[in-house]
């Protein structure tokens, strides 16, 4: 990099200029053989094993190649300018579409410094910040463009002969997944900043995401990755913090939180939808569509549980013909979405999401005298789990304690129907298996006492500190599963196929120093 500044007064300048590259190379040998004449000869005689050996290797290599430069300029110390420009070319995309132009810019007003604030004593700090820029992503595996061979075997009568097919289709226009993100934000500080506040609003733009084609399974290889789709996040993000002084006590506490909307607006294909995800025995259960979240959980809507046959055969429809004319007592009553007067794939619709709606945390640290104190809290609130831990395609199994609550007669239960084996209507994808996802949970906590520096400077110890710490000590919520942070993302964003549960760890600790 080289930069250069300089002041004109009531002007402040500083420009950089830079150049960066990388290259990532991955290569790989494998050799395997069975039945070793002697046993002493290791991998060093593979070619002497009484079984075929075989030999593989590879080579993979991507590289990046990038110029940026930034320019910072202040007006009298309160009106502030960042630009910044960025040309990257990357060797992962096709040709004519590797190098990808990035700018963005930034400003700031420091109202505190005005003079109609300058004799506000109560603020300590306010700002105004606008900003808006271009960014891009290339993070796909290398030679989407260019496809794959793999070898394989064709028999010619009895006789076998090797040869190659294509296994990947080539992409011959990839290029960059480009996001624009406008940012407003303000920041307020409060008796010395003692109290501060910070708010947010963004819109981020995704255009061309890298993702795999919506492409037909006929073409019977693996569907390739391209530019497909356009998605928008926007929302809030707010975050405070008050620190004061009580006698002996000083605390600090601090939170934030955050609004977040998502929205598919093209998906990339002609239909504007796409099944994603499937469990086995329930279906399709989730799915991308323009004009909502992304994925959204997808299945057939429950209006509770037919107690007996006259609730059975008062589910008409405007004919007077049943809805459900296959349903027992105990079944599930699954709602007409379409008004069709029975119940179909078409009915199938949107039952749930992943993505919470909000997002938040808050801190608090204290001390007294020689003790301290600090811990940590987040969670969720608007967020859906779809609990795919029960396999309903395996009858020997065991099943969720859950289903002790199933119905089994009038008035036992209106949401968890009869029992029975190969039951694959009552338990098609639904809003039987989405759960409420939001959770509270106390993420850690710190509990310290620091010996007095007389005691330790006396065998030449500056401080010492002992603690006891906890992880994961605490967690409120309403889903029963082991663990209501899931961390399947993507297209299964928000199901749980069994997420191992986060450890509750216990630590006992000391801080030394010389």
């Amino acid at each position: 990099t080289l930069t250069y500044s300089r002041d004109f007064g009531i002007h402040s300048l500083t420009a950089l200029v830079g150049h960066s590259m990388s290259k990532n190379s991955y290569e790989d040998t494998y050799a395997e053989g069975k039945g070793l004449s002697f046993e002493q000869s290791l991998f060093h005689n593979l070619d002497g094993t009484q079984q075929d050996y075989v030999l593989s290797s590879s080579l993979t290599e991507s590289s990046m190649l990038s110029y940026f430069a930034r320019l910072n300029y202040k007006l009298l110390d309160k009106y502030l300018l960042t630009a910044t420009l960025r040309a990257d070319g990357s060797s992962v995309l096709a040709k004519g579409n590797q190098w990808g132009y990035f700018p963005s810019v930034a400003v700031a007003w420091r109202m505190k410094d005005e003079s109609f604030l300058a004799n506000v004593d109560e603020v300590s700090d306010l700002k105004l910040r606008l900003s808006y820029g271009l960014s891009g992503n290339s993070a796909v595996s290398p030679y989407q463009t260019t496809g794959g061979l793999s070898k394989t075997m064709y028999e010619f009568g009895d006789v076998p002969a090797y040869g190659y097919r294509p296994y990947s289709m080539a992409n011959l226009k990839l290029k960059w997944e480009k996001t624009r993100v406008l940012n407003f934000g303000i920041d307020f500080g409060f008796f010395n900043n003692a109290l501060t506040f910070t708010a947010d609003y963004y819109k981020k733009t995704t255009n061309g995401m890298l993702m795999e084609m919506n492409i037909p399974s006929y073409v019977g290889e693996s569907k390739p990755i391209g530019n497909v789709g356009k998605m928008e996040n926007s929302g809030i993000e707010l975050e405070a913090a008050y620190r004061f002084r009580v006698s002996d006590w000083n605390f600090r506490i601090g939170g934030n939180l955050t609004y977040l909307k998502n929205k598919l607006i093209e998906y990339g294909n002609e239909s504007g939808w796409a099944n994603l995800d499937s469990f086995q025995g329930t279906g399709t259960i989730s799915r991308a569509q323009n004009g909502k979240p992304f994925p959204y959980f997808y299945g057939y809507k429950t209006a509770g549980v037919f107690q007996n046959m006259d609730e059975v055969n008062a589910y008409t429809n405007s004919k007077g013909e049943l809805i459900q004319p296959n349903a027992v007592p105990g079944d599930v009553r699954f709602v007409d979405v379409d008004g069709s007067g029975s119940i179909d794939a078409d009915d199938r619709t949107d039952i749930g999401k992943g993505m919470p709606d909000w997002t938040y945390g808050f801190n608090l640290n204290v001390s007294w005298k020689n003790f301290d104190l600090s811990m940590m809290w987040q969670g969720t609130m608007g967020n859906d789990i779809y609990d795919a831990t029960r396999r309903t395609d395996i009858s020997a199994t065991n099943l969720p304690s859950w289903m002790l609550n199933r119905w089994t007669g009038e008035g036992t239960s209106n949401r968890i129907p009869r029992f029975m084996l190969g039951d694959n209507t009552n338990w098609q994808s639904s809003d039987l298996y989405v759960y409420d996802g939001s959770y509270l949970r106390l993420k850690n906590i710190q509990i310290g006492y620091t010996l007095p520096a007389a005691l330790t400077q006396k065998v030449f110890v500056s401080s010492l500190r002992f603690y006891v710490a906890a992880e994961n000590l605490f967690t409120f919520t309403k889903y029963h599963g082991f663990d209501p942070e899931i961390s399947s993302g993507g297209t299964s964003l928000g199901v749980d196929y069994g997420v191992y549960p986060q450890a509750r760890t216990w630590t006992i600790g000391a801080n030394l120093t010389f």
